[in-house]
């Protein structure tokens, strides 16, 4: 993508315009190497403040990006005018594809219009390229919640760059699906810090990243800009961490579900539907028994005899449950027996190791009985496999290791078992109490017809009022059970989905790091390129700290050719860590060992190097090869260097011509050709900010 003209247009309240017009274009073509030169306080970081702007990348000045352009506070100081309205227009161009972008610079969240195959003039204004562009577009900067709409302007930039931005991996509805902006993860903002470095972003490589729902963002965004695949496990850990969470949730509700449902008769809802089905045929048999006896239609039959015969079933089904409450503590007790006696055992292996380790150490070289010297012949006492002091069979300390191993894993499994029948335990005590609160309302029941001297017939009716009363009362209180096992039923069914998607999560996350030879291949690139060129910003010469050097350790300055100076040694160890891509050397990162002017040594070389890379393997990244930089020169960085960073880009320009774009705001000109100083800013008729006419 090129950044082909930006404008700046601002109105003041007495109606005077001022602004600024630049095209980047020499003779409707490209120009790779573009400097904006001139004194402090003359206005280059309020341009490249305004193409930051007008790719809604405010986010990366971090603090300071609520008042990245305060046209209020330049218009009162320097005109002696107040603000009325100000907008940014930048025209963009990517393979061939032309656009005009309006962004409001008062009201940071105005919609941005995006003017189509039009091109940017210098007393343009919105209505102006309304008027000649073929198709306008409005795009939001934030989505309204829950509302679907048109894409935002992070989309637009995405979809106008040709990639496909990173997104959550669809969790649940369709509609959800479809709100794409909702599911971004990752943003424009978060990939402008490696290819944009504002003037306060000298202290580090990409010094300021915004963070949003990806926790690791700027390894993340190096990812994504050079298209490795590990850019992908980043929406796949995204959403492993959100099912991740939501399996915890469901874990916790069944485990404080499951202290309810085990105090339940019944095991599932099918269970309880069966006993709700039969429970009202026995109702309704049972409103027949007490119609015909009021009707005087019913042979009397004995009530007690049926309810005792109830009791003698209840009775045996509680003996089962004592008997299985008994099988299982004999069986607990026998774990625990087993439990205490691994730990034992796993306590005897460990000090027999320490003291092997003791003994190992002492110098054995007299026998302790007869004080004799002994001779310890090592040799045949491998081949023999026995102790030349004492006869003994030899211990062999990898068989000790693998047997801790056994006993911990055996340990592991004994305690899961045990937590398994403790479970089993529990559910057969609760069944029990529940078996003996119904032998105990029989028995009642059973006592008080026994004391009762009445007619049968009036017994009997009495009994079939009170079981329909009864059967009523259970068959609400099962209805109750059955939503709580619902309950349980669906969140059981949730949890075991939700283990499934996280099962393929793990998978995708796989799969994406199975094709890593193009990534290894992009990374051996990258740090050869970034090592070539710091030795050519002459950083092992002038930018490090000798005395940082001095203190590093010993085998760091051994390591490589003895007959080569400690600083090559150094160089020649400078490696890209594949974890979070810093330059490192022994794990350590470079710039640890360096001096101010050093640093800015390795940002250079780092964005330099990025984008030649990207430029040698331009079909599978993901770079926009464009690089602004706002004033490497004022930080500490000496004028040779600087002018060894202009012969870079220089070489990276005869190498790829007309691929990309390098804009530079800098207080010195350096050995920068005539014809790429796009803007020559002065304190006495040409600051970037006056008067235009329109």
């Amino acid at each position: 993508m090129f950044i082909e003209a930006i404008k700046i247009r601002i109105i003041a309240k007495s109606g005077k315009k001022y602004g600024r017009y630049l095209s980047f274009l020499v003779e409707d073509d490209i120009s790779e190497v573009n400097m904006i030169f001139g004194k402090n306080t003359l206005g280059k970081s309020t341009l490249i403040e305004s193409i930051v702007y007008g790719l809604n990348g405010e986010a990366i000045y971090g603090k300071k990006q609520k008042e990245i352009i305060n046209f209020k506070l330049l218009l009162r100081k320097f005109m002696d005018e107040k603000l009325e309205h100000a907008e940014i227009y930048l025209q963009l161009q990517n393979y061939g594809e032309r656009v005009v972008v309006q962004r409001d610079a008062v009201e940071k969240n105005e919609p941005v219009i995006v003017f189509r195959n039009v091109s940017l003039e210098k007393h343009d204004t919105g209505k102006s390229l309304d008027d000649r562009a073929t198709e306008k577009d409005y795009y939001k900067i934030n989505k309204d919640k829950n509302i679907i709409g048109n894409q935002t302007y992070q989309e637009f930039l995405f979809s106008f760059l040709g990639v496909e931005p990173i997104r959550k991996v669809g969790e649940d509805s369709e509609e959800e699906n479809d709100n794409k902006e909702e599911r971004l993860i990752f943003y424009i903002q978060n990939l402008l810090p490696l290819f944009v470095v504002p003037q306060e972003a000298w202290t580090d490589i990409q010094a300021t990243n915004p963070k949003y729902e990806i926790a690791d963002v700027k390894k993340t965004a190096f990812e994504f800009l050079l298209n490795l695949s590990n850019a992908d496990v980043a929406k796949y850990r995204h959403s492993l961490e959100f099912y991740n969470s939501q399996l915890r949730q469901k874990m916790n509700s069944l485990k404080d579900l499951q202290e309810v449902v085990q105090l339940l008769s019944h095991d599932n809802s099918k269970q309880i539907d069966d006993v709700i089905r039969d429970k009202k045929n026995e109702l309704i048999d049972l409103q027949k028994k007490i119609v015909e006896i009021e009707n005087g239609n019913r042979v009397v039959d004995n009530v007690l005899k049926e309810i005792r015969s109830k009791y003698r079933h209840m009775a045996m089904i509680a003996k089962r449950h004592e008997e299985s409450l008994e099988t299982l503590e004999a069986e607990i007790s026998q774990y625990q027996y087993y439990i205490t006696k691994i730990e034992s055992d796993i306590e005897k292996n460990d000090k027999l190791k320490t003291a092997k380790k003791l003994i190992g150490i002492l110098p054995i070289e007299t026998c302790p009985r007869c004080l004799n010297d002994v001779e310890i012949k090592e040799t045949e006492e491998l081949s023999s496999g026995h102790c030349h002091l004492c006869g003994s069979e030899l211990q062999n300390e990898n068989n000790t290791v693998q047997t801790l191993h056994y006993l911990l894993d055996e340990l592991k499994d004994f305690k899961r078992l045990m937590e398994k029948k403790e479970d089993a335990k529990k559910e057969v005590a609760n069944k029990l109490f529940l078996v003996r609160l119904e032998l105990k309302e029989l028995r009642k029941t059973m006592d008080g017809y026994e004391d009762q001297l009445k007619p049968q017939s009036m017994e009997q009716y009495n009994f079939f009022s009170r079981e329909v009363g009864r059967i009523e009362n259970s068959l609400k209180e099962l209805e109750k059970d059955k939503e709580v096992l619902k309950k349980y039923e669906n969140i059981s069914t949730e949890k075991d989905n939700i283990a499934v998607k996280i099962k393929s999560l793990k998978k995708s996350i796989k799969d994406a790091k199975a094709s890593e030879d193009l990534d290894n291949e992009k990374l051996e690139t990258f740090e050869e390129e970034f090592k070539d060129i710091l030795f050519k910003l002459d950083f092992l010469k002038d930018g490090f700290d000798t005395a940082k050097v001095d203190n590093l350790d010993k085998s760091i300055k051994d390591k490589g050719r003895k007959n080569i100076s400690v600083i090559n040694r150094i160089y020649e160890q400078i490696k890209i860590d594949r974890e979070d891509y810093y330059p490192k050397i022994d794990g350590v990162n470079l710039y640890n060992i360096t001096s101010s002017s050093g640093l800015i040594r390795i940002i250079l070389s780092y964005y330099l190097s990025l984008l030649k890379t990207s430029l040698l393997y331009k079909e599978s990244t993901n770079h926009p090869f464009f690089l602004v930089m706002d004033e490497p020169r004022q930080q500490n960085l000496d004028f040779d260097t600087f002018n060894h960073f202009l012969e870079q880009l220089y070489k990276i320009k005869e190498e790829y011509p007309k691929q990309f774009q390098v804009i530079v705001a800098s207080s010195v000109k350096g050995k920068i050709e005539e014809e790429d100083v796009r803007l020559f800013l002065n304190k006495i008729n040409n600051k970037l900010i006056k008067e235009i006419a329109e």
